[in-house]
């Protein structure tokens, strides 16, 4: 496994007091971390908006940990829909209590930590000047980010669920199946099978999760029923999509579940020849971008970042981003579609009139 420097972030001495390094997180335990919560009698866990299964199993895994270690109730939020299958699928076959985010929950008194996110990434509801407690996350830690606590986060590692399932093993921790089969499905679909991202800490977790796996569950979530609908959209996507030399770019128009560009930018990149893909679609007034990229130089959560400047907001990792422009009209659309085309292939050096069909 390939062993990467941390890049440190300029942090003021108070952040500094509560932002853990890479090389501190196994070290020091997470429990430790949720001890230094305010006294509540109940911690609100804020995922990321449309949570895929990172999202959503390393939140029902931090629930379980303040139960049994905290005797802390919970309650896992996020904003959005769960549209593509197999996330579905995950809550709804492994009986994951998650509730839809409203504005009043924030009125509570109680503690919030956010997981697999981070405050106004622009991928979240958390409003601003509302600062959560704590944060978990493997995401690179923003300079924007803020919190009241601590900042648990290694972007050194593939998952988050990476990080819950390692606090079960330090806490020698009993894990119900079901919790189990939620973040080894979260670790296996975010590393794409431990081969995008992966690190020996994601490897190792693997392995300990493995013989906890209730594989039947596993199977019904990782090979659900496709609605008709699905089949339609990536008929569309193949018709609508342009390769630029290596690189595909997939206008979708409007889709039914914000999740989808992701769905199709993972369809797309694996055709032969191809080693980027940007996928673009419209839900609701707001456009979702997804980009995948299998150039290990090319820092893919800076590129979308860059072509989406003055539009909107990204982030991700170096192989894997996506990014949101907030209200905009279908004819709208058309126009910013085109200028993200060109800031992408001018940045890598493409020229826009050398295009081809995704089939010939």
């Amino acid at each position: 496994m390939r062993t990467r420097l941390f890049k440190r972030v300029k942090l003021s001495l108070n952040e500094l007091t509560g932002y853990f390094k890479y090389k501190d997180v196994y070290k020091l335990m997470l429990i430790v971390k949720l001890r230094k919560l305010p006294p509540t009698k109940n911690v609100l866990i804020l995922t990321h908006d449309n949570p895929d299964p990172d999202a959503i199993a390393s939140a029902w895994g931090l629930s379980y940990l303040l139960k049994k270690k905290l005797d802390v109730n919970s309650t896992i939020v996020y904003s959005g829909l769960i549209g593509r299958a197999e996330n579905r699928a995950l809550v709804n076959v492994l009986k994951i209590p998650l509730i839809k985010y409203e504005q009043q929950m924030l009125d509570k008194d109680q503690s919030i930590v956010m997981i697999d996110s981070q405050p106004y990434t622009g991928n979240n509801p958390l409003p601003l000047g509302v600062v959560p407690d704590g944060i978990i996350d493997h995401h690179p830690l923003r300079k924007t980010t803020k919190y009241k606590k601590w900042a648990f986060i290694n972007d050194q590692i593939g998952a988050t669920s990476t990080i819950i399932s390692a606090s079960f093993k330090r806490q020698k921790l009993y894990m119900p199946k079901k919790i189990a089969t939620a973040l080894f499905f979260a670790i296996r679909s975010e590393t794409k099978d431990l081969g995008w991202e992966e690190s020996d800490h994601d490897y190792k977790n693997y392995l300990y999760l493995l013989p906890k796996v209730d594989f039947r569950a596993l199977h019904n979530i990782t090979h659900p029923r496709l609605p008709n609908e699905y089949y339609q959209m990536i008929r569309s996507a193949i018709n609508r999509s342009r390769i630029y030399n290596s690189v595909v770019v997939c206008p979708l128009g409007e889709v039914p579940y914000p999740e989808l560009p992701a769905e199709i930018a993972d369809f797309l990149i694996f055709r032969e020849k191809i080693d980027l893909s940007l996928v673009m679609g419209v839900y609701q007034h707001d456009m979702y971008l997804s980009l995948r990229s299998l150039r290990r130089r090319l820092n893919s959560a800076e590129l979308i970042r860059r072509i989406l400047r003055d539009y909107g907001t990204g982030g991700g990792h170096e192989i894997m981003a996506g990014g949101k422009i907030l209200g905009i009209s279908s004819s709208e659309a058309k126009s910013v579609i085109k200028i993200i085309t060109k800031r992408l292939l001018n940045t890598l050096s493409l020229s826009e009139t050398n295009k081809t069909k995704f089939l010939k």
